[in-house]
């Protein structure tokens, strides 16, 4: 008999076999041999480990040399003889008992054939049943079926092997069982995500849907949005306990939902409300809207406070744009019906451009100023007492390759409100010093005017950069003028105010723009080092038809003159209103009479042509 056997990497014997080949010999196992069972050659059966070591009968050597009436014990019975002395023989771990002697690991194979040869079925049996089992559970969302695929899967995996082998019938379960796992580990991680985002899906004061909920449900709605907007929401959450701000929510829901016939309603941020109304309803959208404006004049009544809430409305009807896009869209048109006054307002597709444009506008702007788009024009000043073009104003000027000339108004209004002034003044007073470095050659005298944004004035790197740049073209400091706007000196802090007399002190001229539509002071006019006042041309417009313009500017002449000061007055139109400010004492004139804004190859021609005989 042979007792060969294979072990595994822990010093497993899983299997036994029917018979070795040994050399041409072909040598059955104890347990073929003790059994009776036969099989091929080294086809092998599973040993049943079930089968309690402590179950097999067992006579010691030192019983059989007592002669402990071993003969009767062993009578009629097949007995397998080995060591079981630690050190001698081989042993091996059996599962449940530990180390033990090979000759009980022959013993329990023989135990195994006996109890009738077991079959085998490989590990696709319960794999495959354990495979459909999961790929039913991926396919389901309903919690009750999600459980009952939960129960099944390790049933096919660990249940129906159990259940074979107690028939005899073996197969390998590890293949199932890392299915099971795997299975049940991507179902965890699947209703943890879930959970996840039903969170992200409510508000958390409140546990109302939120917006995400508007988003992942209205993907494809063709139905329309409205947007409601509580503009005093934040002064009232906070007027209010901390505990009472889900109350608030859900009056103002509950009287939505009252209001738009029991439509959902989601919660944003900040008083945001919205909710989707049928295509066919939009179209009778105000008398909903003007309902729901009716009952948010009653005030509300939250832990006892009477609380007024302001409320505007926003519709977006164009189901043709995504739902994140309309959800924008919707809230700009109750922002513009807020600004406006008005209870609602329907947001207008064609203003998409426009407000496309805006967004694009600073980010174009920067990349225009580095290829040559944004250039400077320059208008020309006359000196009302030689008769001569003394000056020039730099004004800025950009023409896009697509939408032609932008006003000037709107582009530097939205650098100076996104801090994006800074790099557009740096390219026009580079470019106005460099020109008029260029006329200043020969002996000429010939001023230049730019324009400071209010955001610069006080500006850490306002007066280096004017140094650097008058000192990079070899301009003299006195021929660069400064123009800011009365109303942004009047509003300049001490500190700023110091900036300007810092830059007033390396010689420069500074110049108050639109003077007259300010509230200047004359405690304020001696403090401001300014050398220049320009008159706005509403006042020159009219000084020829109105008598109280005249005496205004005639006033404003004679009052800069007695602070050291010269006049310029912008606007001029026509010869009647530039004779009269020759004859009220006027420095300078500029306006369309004089030269309207001109590239710089332009105003060479200009000041080449010009004389003092032309100007008259």
């Amino acid at each position: 008999m042979n007792t060969n056997v294979w072990i595994n990497g822990y010093n497993i014997v899983w299997s036994a076999r029917y018979a070795n080949r040994v050399g041409d010999l072909v040598v059955p196992s104890i347990a073929s041999v003790l059994s009776g069972a036969r099989g091929g050659i080294d086809e092998e059966f599973p040993i049943d480990y079930s089968i309690a070591i402590g179950s097999l009968p067992y006579i010691s050597a030192s019983e059989i040399v007592r002669g402990d009436a071993v003969v009767s014990r062993v009578r009629g019975r097949d007995v397998i003889i080995g060591t079981n002395a630690n050190g001698i023989g081989n042993r091996y771990s059996v599962p449940g008992h530990g180390p033990s002697a090979s000759v009980f690991v022959a013993a329990l194979a023989a135990e195994t054939l006996l109890a009738g040869a077991p079959g085998t079925y490989g590990w696709w049996v319960p794999f495959l049943l354990a495979l459909a089992v999961t790929a039913m559970m991926m396919r389901v969302s309903r919690t009750p079926l999600v459980l009952g695929m939960l129960v099944l899967l390790p049933s096919c995996a660990l249940g129906l092997p159990l259940l074979l082998k107690s028939y005899g019938h073996y197969t390998q379960i590890m293949p199932a069982t890392v299915l099971m796992l795997g299975s049940m580990g991507h179902l965890a991680w699947r209703l943890h995500r879930q959970r996840f985002d039903e969170r992200g899906m409510v508000n958390e004061v409140s546990g109302h849907p939120n917006l995400n909920a508007l988003r992942a449900e209205g993907v494809e709605t063709q139905d329309g949005l409205i947007a409601a907007r509580i503009h005093n929401y934040a002064e009232a959450a906070t007027a209010l306990p901390a505990a009472a701000e889900k109350e608030l929510v859900e009056q103002i829901i509950l009287r939505l939902s009252l209001g738009n016939g029991g439509c959902k309603v989601y919660q944003g941020d900040e008083g945001i409300f919205m909710w989707l109304v049928p295509a066919g309803s939009v179209g009778n959208v105000g008398d909903q809207l003007a309902g729901l404006s009716a009952i948010f004049r009653s005030p509300a009544n939250v832990s006892g406070r009477l609380i007024d809430l302001g409320i505007a409305f926003g519709v977006d009807a164009d189901p043709g744009r995504s739902i994140q896009s309309r959800m924008s869209s919707a809230l700009l048109a109750c922002q513009e019906a807020q600004n406006a006054g008005e209870h609602w307002r329907v947001y207008d597709p064609t203003k998409l451009e426009a407000t496309e444009w805006r967004v694009t506008m600073l980010g174009e702007l920067d990349a225009a100023i580095d290829n040559g788009e944004v250039w400077v024009a320059f208008q020309p000043k006359l000196d009302l007492l030689s008769g001569e073009i003394c000056g020039a104003e730099a004004l800025v000027r950009w023409t896009h390759p697509e939408k032609g000339p932008i006003n000037p108004e709107e582009f530097i209004t939205a650098a100076e409100r996104h801090d994006r002034i800074e790099k557009l003044t740096e390219h026009v007073l580079n470019r106005a010093v460099q020109v008029a470095a260029s006329l200043n050659k020969g002996g000429r005298k010939f001023d230049m005017a730019v324009n400071l944004s209010p955001r610069l004035i006080g500006h850490a790197n306002l007066k280096p950069m004017v140094v650097q740049t008058l000192r990079r073209h070899g301009l003299p400091a006195e021929r660069l003028i400064l123009e800011i706007t009365e109303t942004a000196a009047m509003s300049s802090a001490e500190s700023a105010m110091q900036e300007l007399r810092d830059l007033r002190g390396i010689g420069l001229q500074l110049s108050i723009d639109d003077y007259g539509t300010g509230f200047s002071t004359l405690d304020y006019l001696k403090r401001c080092p300014a050398t220049e006042l320009k008159i706005d041309r509403s006042f020159v417009r009219m000084l020829v038809s109105s008598r109280s313009d005249r005496i205004m500017v005639n006033s404003t002449i004679e009052l800069a003159h007695s602070l050291g000061e010269e006049v310029v007055a912008e606007g001029v139109e026509d010869n009647e209103t530039l004779q009269l400010l020759g004859q009220m004492g006027c420095d300078k004139a500029q306006g369309y009479l004089i030269g309207r804004p001109m590239p710089y190859e332009a105003l060479v021609d200009y000041l080449a042509d010009h004389s003092p005989a032309k100007a008259a």
